[in-house]
């Protein structure tokens, strides 16, 4: 058994009691802090769980430099009394023939254990990484599976929401069938997944906030901090209090996102319906994602949502004798090793001098002994420090031709290398070495970073330079768009070779817009292919808009042919925004003829982009027919589809029910009024029922602990 596996086990042994002694201070804290901002509380969880992982690592190096010391005592020791012919010593203090320390016979006792404890260790920690792996790797396959587009809408609230919050990253949205909550991924390139079931089940201003409250997980880090916290769990699975506080602290995440979510909107009820409304997808997977629910009990979720609502949180019990026992356990489980740490403290250097004294005790003898004449033929040992400071060593002269050619050749090319670097440095690009050869690559040399500085009237970067001379921007090209009046920076100035923009180009631009576009939108028209001609064939079918309307509507693939289309539907001529809309949700002419056909009426534009959003179709009105709900206008069938209202549903609470209009089939799925829910109201005696009654039973959450009791 190594040196290192030893010192591993005894920091698994010592970390058994500094847990402990850190989740007392722990608690004491927050017991402290329990009327404190949220944002503290968490802050203070996350200490304590990075202090158990400091405290480990430190304990770690300490073994590590004792048994270094030790080593290296025990390697003097047997340097000065080894004898001309080589003894074996079995262990380092047996050559001073010293009775063993208290601690070390303690450490010798337990050293024939640690591999024992070092496999233990090991296996949890591969079981452990082994599930983490695979959490991991089914959230990339989810990530890069097929993914479907969110409404264009949502995706503008979702910007607008990011902006509001500051964050400055580009945050995705995309939607899901196989996902039942909505959870965020990802650190660098955070994505935002939602169940494809929330568009129908949650209303747009729950939504809403659902996003901020993904949001606020992004602008927190949470995904960075939930994948460190999951590696701590992992290295120390065997520790209750690693698992406690690391429990405390994915509570403490969800209340801080919760208040930043909350903050968002302007009644606290929407973001707790939005809560009950997404409780019965809580028990999905997806575990090491940062979900709504935060992966939390049923229990927990029911008192974020008190907790949103306004009410007082149950203030801390008095601490009860048994609390008062176990937290005197902790404290003198924490008190009763300090003096043997203290003492291993003071203990090594007391041993080392007395073995250095007692080395020096039996060298002295020998110092007069004289060592063998060493023959004038065989070279004494060069220090390693002159062997590192002494020039390559010439060829002999016997040695065969090809090694002074090498020899040669390797001087002059580092000689070379060295020449470009100076040269660089010179210049002012004191950079790393892949970026010389980068630079050397792409031949830039000083020449031409100092013409590049005089066109651009600003210094690059040696990034900036390799980025130049990559996209072939020459002097002369910046000099012919500044005198077109496109007096860009750098990164401008590559954007616009990289697409190709000529002079000759926003001339041509200018003209058929009316106005001469910046840089930027520059840029935007040539990525999007917005032609002259595509301009004038849409002003001529009446659509004379800026340049940023001729390039969303570019991006959707609207036509005149299109336009024309739609405006033969019957409700007049789309305008612009109408366009664009009605293209990104996929509504064509035949669709609005369809819906005509079977009798579902729709007044505007708006309507057929709603209803396209929602999916409101024939077989879904002639369901709502069979089911007794004849007649219902278009604007409630819309409000029912996006509450999630299927014929089944309704033909169940119908049968309950009678009297039952639209509204109460929203209101029940709200709220997730069920048939096993209507049942545990009548078995607990709530009879007569009706639906609002219904609807205040589920609010309070009085019949929630019988049903997870069923």
């Amino acid at each position: 058994m190594t040196h290192h596996w030893e010192a591993l086990g005894w920091t698994l042994i010592h970390f058994c009691w500094q847990a402990a002694a850190i989740a007392l201070v722990y608690k004491l804290a927050d017991l402290f802090m329990s009327k404190g901002k949220t944002q503290a509380r968490y802050v203070l969880a996350l200490a304590a769980l990075l202090s158990m992982l400091a405290a480990s690592v430190g304990t770690l190096a300490y073994e590590e430099v004792q048994y270094r010391q030790a080593a290296t005592i025990s390697s003097s020791i047997i340097s000065a009394t080894a004898k001309p012919a080589m003894q074996i010593i079995p262990r380092p203090l047996a050559v001073m023939d010293m009775p063993a320390a208290p601690r070390e016979t303690v450490k010798l006792l337990a050293s024939d254990l640690m591999s024992y404890l070092d496999f233990f260790w090991l296996v949890g920690v591969a079981c452990l990484s082994i599930k983490t792996i695979g959490g991991w790797w089914l959230i990339r396959r989810l990530r890069h599976s097929a993914l479907q587009k969110a409404p264009h809408t949502l995706r503008i609230g979702l910007d607008r929401i990011r902006l509001q919050m500051g964050i400055p990253r580009f945050v995705d949205l995309r939607l899901s069938s196989r996902i039942a909550g909505p959870l965020t991924v990802g650190v660098i390139r955070p994505l935002i997944l939602l169940p494809i079931t929330a568009l129908t089940s949650l209303s747009p201003e729950q939504l809403e906030v659902v996003l901020a409250h993904e949001l606020a997980h992004i602008r927190r880090a949470d995904y960075f901090w939930n994948i460190l916290q999951t590696m701590i769990e992992t290295l120390f699975f065997f520790h209750p209090a690693v698992w406690w506080i690391s429990h405390r602290l994915r509570e403490q995440r969800e209340h801080c996102c919760d208040d930043i979510a909350v903050a968002t909107c302007h009644d606290p009820a929407v973001y707790a319906s939005a809560l009950l409304r997404l409780e019965e997808q809580r028990k999905m997977h997806l575990h090491l994602a940062m979900a709504l629910d935060g992966n939390q009990s049923r229990m927990s979720l029911r008192a974020r949502i008190l907790r949103i609502l306004g009410d007082l949180e149950e203030q801390p019990r008095d601490l009860k004798p048994l609390s008062l026992a176990g937290m005197a356990a902790l404290l003198i489980l924490f008190i009763c090793p300090l003096p043997q740490v203290f003492a291993s403290f003071k203990a090594a250097p007391k041993v080392s001098a007395t073995i250095i004294h007692a080395v020096q005790n039996k060298v002295r003898p020998h110092a007069a002994i004289k060592r063998p004449a060493v023959h004038p033929s065989v070279a004494p040992a060069a220090p390693a420090k002159a062997m590192m400071a002494a020039p390559a060593p010439m060829p002999h002269p016997s040695a065969e031709p090809w090694v002074a050619n090498a020899i040669e050749q390797s001087a002059s090319s580092a000689a070379g290398k060295s020449d470009y670097i100076d040269r660089m440095k010179a210049a002012g690009y004191n950079v790393d070495l892949d970026k010389y050869v980068a630079m050397k690559v792409q031949d830039i040399t000083p020449e031409y970073a100092e013409q590049m500085t005089k066109a651009t009237g600003e210094r690059p970067s040696a990034d900036d330079l390799i980025a130049l001379k990559v996209q072939d921007v020459t002097p002369d090209y910046i000099a012919r768009m500044r005198a077109a009046g496109y007096d860009g920076n750098l990164h401008k100035i590559i954007a616009m070779k990289v697409q190709d923009i000529t002079p000759e180009y926003a001339d041509a631009m200018a003209k058929a817009t009316g106005q001469r576009p910046n840089i930027d939108e520059l840029i935007a028209l040539k990525v999007q292919d917005v032609t002259p001609d595509y301009m004038s064939r849409m002003r001529a079918a009446g659509y004379d808009a800026n340049m940023h309307k001729f390039i969303a509507m570019k991006v959707q693939n609207v036509t005149p042919e299109y336009a024309d289309a739609m405006a033969k539907v019957g409700f007049g001529k789309p305008t612009v925004d109408d366009l664009i809309a009605m293209k990104v949700q996929g509504v064509e002419p035949d669709y609005a003829a369809k819906l005509r056909a079977d009798g579902i009426e729709a007044t505007s534009f708006h309507d057929l982009i709603s209803y396209r959003i929602f999916n409101i179709t024939p077989e879904f009105v002639a369901g709502m027919k069979q089911a007794g709900f004849s007649n219902v206008p278009a604007k409630e069938l819309l409000a029912m589809r996006v509450q999630g209202v299927t014929p089944e549903f309704a033909k169940s609470v119908k049968s309950q029910f009678p009297d039952a209009t639209a509204k109460d089939l929203e209101q029940m799925r709200i709220f997730n009024i069920n048939g096993d829910f209507i049942a545990s109201a009548k078995r607990h005696g709530f009879e007569p029922l009706t639906i609002q009654k219904l609807v205040k039973l589920r609010i309070s959450g009085i019949l929630d602990d019988n049903e997870d009791k069923q």
